[in-house]
């Protein structure tokens, strides 16, 4: 089985960044188009690799109709396989532009943006809001939880993000220091024993132009979900 910690493409430590590195899980049943034998996807993927993959474009589709899909029958691993029933994301296409598309839930103040050549991030209404009053969007400061490949030792909570990426050998697989420095990143907690690393990094977007513009337009005509609407 792959390790999930990695990243499924080059296989070096790949620890989760909103913009930078995003996770598949395997439950959302997407073809790892990377594996040598029929499997799902299951583990992150720096969005590096994935823009100098050659596979980008077939991962771009599938990963779009997850998110526009609802529950869905897909064939198995195996033409000899029962069909397996996969649950997409029931997100409904917004904007279509030259660098990305935008999808809305039907039932919460969630958005996906995709970009053409596979990189991925969600976002809220918080972040609308921001874009909407011409601020930075900044990802959610959720807790992370990551398996390090290594012991780092104890003193990996005096880390900052560089240094994390650094001592992990994968800083070249993110973004550039001037970048990776506007991340507010926070150590939460290790337990050493598993390698059990929790931080936060609320990391700023990186929207293209015209998703910006797109969705500060948007921003100033969106009603929010209420529970009565969820209900309905």
């Amino acid at each position: 089985m792959p390790d999930i910690n990695r990243c499924q493409i080059c296989g070096e430590a790949a620890p989760p960044i909103d913009g930078q590195c995003g996770e598949i899980t395997g439950y959302r049943l997407v073809r790892d188009l990377w594996s040598d034998s029929p499997s799902f996807l299951d583990g992150n993927l720096h969005f590096s690799c994935l823009e100098q993959s050659d596979r980008r474009g077939e991962f771009h589709a599938e990963f779009v109709h997850l998110v526009q899909a609802g529950h869905e029958e897909i064939p198995g691993l195996e033409a000899s396989h029962p069909p397996l029933t996969r649950m997409g994301l029931s997100m409904r296409p917004v904007f279509s532009g030259d660098e990305c598309d935008i999808f809305q839930s039907r039932m919460a103040d969630r958005w996906m943006l995709v970009k053409k050549t596979g990189p991925w991030f969600g976002f809220g209404l918080p972040q609308l809001r921001a874009i909407g009053s011409g601020a930075l969007p900044v990802s959610s400061s959720d807790v992370t939880r990551y398996r390090l490949p290594v012991d780092l030792g104890n003193d990996v909570g005096a880390y900052g993000l560089s240094e994390l990426l650094d001592s992990l050998g994968v800083a070249h697989r993110y973004a550039d220091a001037a970048e990776l420095a506007r991340v507010e990143y926070r150590f939460v907690d290790y337990y050493a024993p598993k390698r059990l690393l929790d931080y936060v990094a609320a990391a700023p977007l990186p929207l293209p132009e015209e998703a910006v513009a797109f969705l500060a337009a948007h921003a100033k005509t969106y009603t929010p979900v209420t529970f009565a609407q969820e209900d309905a």
